[in-house]
């Protein structure tokens, strides 16, 4: 995603592709094409989620040997269920097809995250209030614990202790989180 990131912002700067050298160096194109492609797919995704409590929480397009693999992921304050995500699928290729937006062959997968994929969003946390996590911090440190709240800026962790005694409830702010993963216990 970096990659990305840096490839669209010279890719776009006006003072880059004005300059007399040459041409824009075809690495540097080639992530601003990923990005545009995201966004307008976001975009599209946006106008068919069935009403404001789905919504889109990642969108990777790569390219897959000679096709380009399209994944996006979606989300609910409820969950979604299978038969959104076909919905909201069967819709996409349709407008995919009828825009043409791809000029080359792709597969589409729309799905929900899954308990393997990151949170993404601080509205997945709601729904996860009272699961253990395991966050990674910006600065590479590993925390784990309940999420016990979820407010504007920042969650509450309360950290599981080694052995018996007091919990202590961490006020992270999601702006120090890297990632986030729901853990499972069976």
């Amino acid at each position: 995603m970096f990659y990305n990131y840096l490839c669209i912002n010279f890719a776009s700067d006006k003072a880059f592709s004005k300059r007399k050298r040459g041409p824009i160096s075809p690495l540097f194109a080639y992530g601003h094409i990923w990005m545009n492609l995201e966004e307008k797919l976001a975009e599209m995704v946006v106008r068919h989620l069935p009403d404001s409590k789905y919504f889109l929480t990642e969108i990777n397009a790569k390219p897959a040997g000679s096709k380009t693999k399209i994944s996006i992921f979606l989300d609910g304050d409820d969950g979604i269920d299978i038969d959104t995500c076909a919905a909201v699928s069967r819709q996409l290729g349709k407008e995919l097809e009828d825009l043409n937006v791809m000029d080359h062959p792709y597969t589409l997968m729309v799905s929900s995250p899954g308990l393997d994929r990151p949170l993404k969003l601080p509205r997945q946390y709601h729904r996860n209030i009272g699961r253990a996590l395991k966050i990674k911090l910006n600065n590479q440190q590993l925390v784990e614990g309940k999420l016990s709240e979820v407010q504007e800026g920042f969650i509450v962790l309360e950290e599981i202790p080694a052995q018996q005694g007091e919990i202590k409830k961490d006020k992270i702010p999601f702006a120090e989180i890297e990632t986030t993963h729901v853990l499972v216990s069976f």
